[in-house]
């Protein structure tokens, strides 16, 4: 090999280098910009979990508020039957009071 055959050879060999420093620096940056984005993406579906579990538990207290409240009306319901039951017995009885 002459010396011209080996100094293209090393320049070949150093442009490849160059070449492949270039390239490992744009995978780094790429790799860089990559994390940051998934560190978006992690703080983004973490508050959308927090959200989801604030409904979640928001929805939870009024449907439980809902049957307290359906509880209330049947036993409100169930007071004003029977308050109108005696009250039918009354009219129908001539106005006398049921004796015990």
């Amino acid at each position: 090999m002459t010396d011209e055959e080996r100094q293209r050879q090393m320049d070949f060999i150093l442009e490849q280098q160059a070449r492949f420093t270039a390239n490992m620096q744009t995978l780094q940056e790429a790799d860089a910009r990559a994390g940051q984005r998934i560190d978006r993406l992690e703080r983004v579906l973490k508050l959308a979990i927090r959200a989801g579990l604030r409904e979640r538990r928001e929805s939870r207290e009024k449907f439980n508020a809902l049957i307290a409240a359906q509880h209330r009306m049947a036993d409100a319901q169930t007071h004003s039957d029977q308050r109108l039951d005696a009250l039918i017995d009354f009219v129908q009885g001539g106005g006398r009071k049921p004796q015990p």
